[in-house]
């Protein structure tokens, strides 16, 4: 066996020692490292061992040494070789692989088909309803209007309340009657709808009755709008000594 003492060469050429034995090295999990006294550092062939006084080791190349056991760091080389073993361990454990990409597709309207509406088919005749010789009848306003209103706020309560009175200003009996109270804010965006309460649904000619609607929540507000809805129904005329209806 070929003794390599390292007690005559100089830190110089111990450090060209470790840099032929590190491009000289076999696979990274079979080598191992030893450490000398003087900083040394480099890699052997398969393990070392310690044999009596000495510290025996193959270099990369084959060759067979030994290093004094004074001229070595057992503790140094140890650690280095359990250090290199980890790295070795770190780099050929797996990898996992990358998340898969989601696939995101962005629909604008061309993706969506939509159907044209068919033509209906026109009658000279008709009017916009679809009946020969029928006509749509515009909506006329109710006849039934706000003719005054106020607003209470009681203390310790957190609503408003919207009450006045209604008058059926037509010539005929509004029936069915309905009252829808919409409140806006300052900059005119709505804060709430309620329907009021009415004395009657139903108004004579000239006859008035009172409504009120309360906004639970609401404390103040810059306007109001009212919405009347109701169904004329036609007074019959008495004939001659007909008393009128009551």
């Amino acid at each position: 066996m070929r003794r390599f003492n390292t007690r005559f060469l100089k830190p110089r050429r111990l450090a060209a020692l470790g840099l032929v034995a590190g491009l000289l090295a076999a696979a990274p999990g079979s080598a191992d490292w030893l450490v000398t006294r003087e900083g040394g550092r480099f890699e052997v062939k398969g393990p070392w061992k310690v044999d009596g006084k000495r510290v025996v080791f193959t270099l990369p190349n084959g060759t067979l040494s030994s290093l004094r056991l004074t001229e070595v760091d057992l503790e140094g080389s140890r650690k280095a070789t359990a250090a290199a073993l980890e790295a070795t361990a770190e780099a050929e454990k797996p990898q996992a692989p990358p998340p898969p990409k989601k696939s995101v597709r962005v629909f604008t309207d061309k993706d969506f088909a939509r159907a044209e509406p068919a033509p209906a088919a026109a009658d000279p005749a008709a009017g916009s309803t679809g009946v020969p010789g029928a006509t749509t009848p515009a909506e006329t306003p109710s006849p039934v209007q706000v003719v005054d209103w106020k607003q209470e706020s009681k203390p310790g309560s957190a609503n408003v309340e919207v009450f006045g009175t209604v008058r059926n200003t037509g010539q005929d009996l509004a029936t069915a009657l309905n009252l829808i109270v919409r409140l806006f804010d300052e900059q005119g965006g709505l804060l709430a709808i309620e329907e009021a309460s009415l004395t009657t649904r139903a108004l004579q000619p000239g006859q008035t009755t009172s409504f009120r609607a309360v906004f639970p929540g609401v404390i103040s507000f810059g306007s109001t709008k009212f919405e009347v809805k109701s169904v004329p129904l036609m007074i019959k005329q008495p004939k001659g000594d007909e008393p009128p209806p009551p």
